[in-house]
């Protein structure tokens, strides 16, 4: 028997809002991006940095408050 094949990943960590998680799954979800029936934040992340996803920012950051 074969295990499975090891990936070469890193764990990131990040202070988000409340709800953010959730809300960053189902847009992986939604956009095909899914590991054990649920949304994969990982995949997705690595597909923006990646550039298989581009960002269009609804607001100007220089508009928002920058504590973040």
């Amino acid at each position: 028997m074969v295990g499975r094949k090891k990936l070469d990943r890193v764990s990131l960590h990040a202070r988000v809002e409340r709800g953010t998680v959730d809300k960053l799954k189902e847009v992986a979800q939604i956009l095909g991006y899914i590991y054990n029936d649920e949304g994969s934040t990982g995949q997705l992340l690595d597909a923006i940095a990646s550039g298989e996803l581009i960002l269009i920012a609804t607001k100007n950051r220089s508009d928002v408050d920058k504590s973040g």
